[in-house]
């Protein structure tokens, strides 16, 4: 007779399964994924370094559920924004300070899934994460030209720059010294917000779309 798993026995490992994820994850956050060592991550997530085995084949294997796990939430919020009913101009405002602000508040974990050098397996979910921020930023655009609210720009070229422009102000060399993040987040999300309407050819942000997106993202 083959073996079943009982509901508690499948529970149990779906409990494992998800303190190793969160012990992963805690690292990259900490330390990008540079950190993820697999002694480290078991003594995290209070498992013997041979149990991770069990649920993931390699270290790079769990990088790469890691990656997926974090990369489909962010994208999952920003995709749920833009799909909101505001005009194509609201939506715009809110995802990009969304996605600006939480790459702030959160520079290691941002700069781990957006600019950390990276084994081929990793660059390759990188690429679809950049590609999809630049799809959401599209398809805002596109709305906004259908609705009259946006003058005819090459929507994929605007909603590239749009997608590179944030990591490089944040994270990349040019990016300010974190001291000056830290000292006035604010000032630094509403910068990059405000430039990256401009190259859309839309007006300033007002305190009314700040309002909304800080709701959305509480």
């Amino acid at each position: 007779m083959a073996y079943r798993k009982t509901d508690k026995v499948t529970a149990r490992l779906a409990d494992t399964r998800r303190s190793i994820l969160d012990a992963a994850r805690g690292l990259v956050a900490e330390g990008g994924f540079a950190a993820v060592q697999m002694t480290e991550v078991a003594k995290k997530a209070g498992v013997a370094t041979g149990t991770l085995y069990r649920y993931f084949s390699s270290k790079e294997a769990l990088c790469r559920h890691v990656f997926r796990e974090v990369s489909a939430r962010e994208m999952g919020m920003l995709a749920e924004i833009a799909a909101g009913g505001e005009t194509a101009r609201e939506r715009l405002v809110m995802v990009l300070r969304t996605f600006a602000g939480r790459a702030v508040r959160g520079r290691r974990l941002a700069y781990a899934l957006l600019a950390e050098p990276l084994d081929v397996n990793l660059a390759e979910e990188r690429a679809f994460f950049r590609r999809t921020h630049a799809d959401i930023f599209a398809r805002i655009l596109e709305d906004g030209i259908d609705d009259g609210e946006l003058g005819r720009i090459d929507v994929r070229i605007a909603a590239a720059c749009i997608a590179g422009a944030i990591p490089t102000a944040l994270i990349g060399p040019l990016a300010p010294e974190s001291h000056e993040f830290d000292n006035n987040p604010d000032r630094t999300v509403d910068e990059i917000v405000n430039f990256c309407l401009a190259g859309a050819g839309v007006a300033r942000a007002s305190g009314e779309t700040r309002i909304k997106e800080r709701r959305t993202t509480a």
